[in-house]
C-alpha cells in the first residue's frame, strides 16, 4: 500500500510539475540574464552605469561565465575603477569571474562568482559628471 502511495504521489508531481524538496533545502531565485547598459542618476549631479535586463528594464538580474554584453562590459569596468585591475572586453570570462569573487568577499555578498542583485547591491560603483567624467566610487547600495 505505501509503494503504491509514493508511487501516486509521484507521478502526481511528475504530471504537475510541482517539485517537492527536503525540508531546509532553499530554492534559488531565478533572475534573467543582464545584457545591457544603463545610467543610474544616484544624485542630481552623479550617475553610474550598471547592467540591467533591456526585457524588463530591471536591475535585478545576473551574470556568470560565458556571458557576453554591454552589461559585463559596465560590470567590469565598475571592478576596474573601484576596486581591481581587470580587462574590460565585454566577456564573463574566468578573470571576471575571479574579480566577482574577489568582490564578494571583500563585501560580505556570498562568494559564488556569480554578479546578482545580492552582489549589485553590496558592491562600490564608479560615479561620473557630465562633463567631469570619473569622480569617484560610492558606497555600496547604488
Amino acid at each position: 500500500m505505501k509503494k503504491r502511495m509514493a508511487a501516486a504521489l509521484g507521478t502526481l508531481v511528475l504530471g504537475t510539475g510541482i517539485a517537492l524538496a527536503a525540508p531546509g533545502m532553499a530554492q534559488a531565485a531565478s533572475y534573467p540574464t543582464c545584457n545591457a547598459l544603463k545610467s543610474v542618476t544616484v544624485t542630481d549631479k552623479l550617475f553610474t552605469y550598471q547592467p540591467y535586463y533591456t526585457g524588463t528594464g530591471s536591475r535585478n538580474c545576473e551574470m556568470s561565465r560565458g556571458a557576453q554584453s554591454d552589461g559585463v562590459h559596465a560590470l567590469q569596468n565598475a571592478i576596474r575603477a573601484c576596486y581591481r585591475t581587470i580587462a574590460s572586453d565585454g566577456i564573463y570570462g574566468p578573470d571576471t569571474e575571479e574579480a566577482v569573487k574577489s568582490v564578494q568577499r571583500t563585501e560580505n555578498a556570498g562568494v559564488d562568482g556569480v554578479y546578482g542583485p545580492k552582489t549589485r547591491k553590496a558592491m562600490d560603483w564608479p560615479l561620473y559628471q557630465g562633463g567631469a567624467g570619473f569622480v569617484r566610487c560610492a558606497a555600496p547600495g547604488v
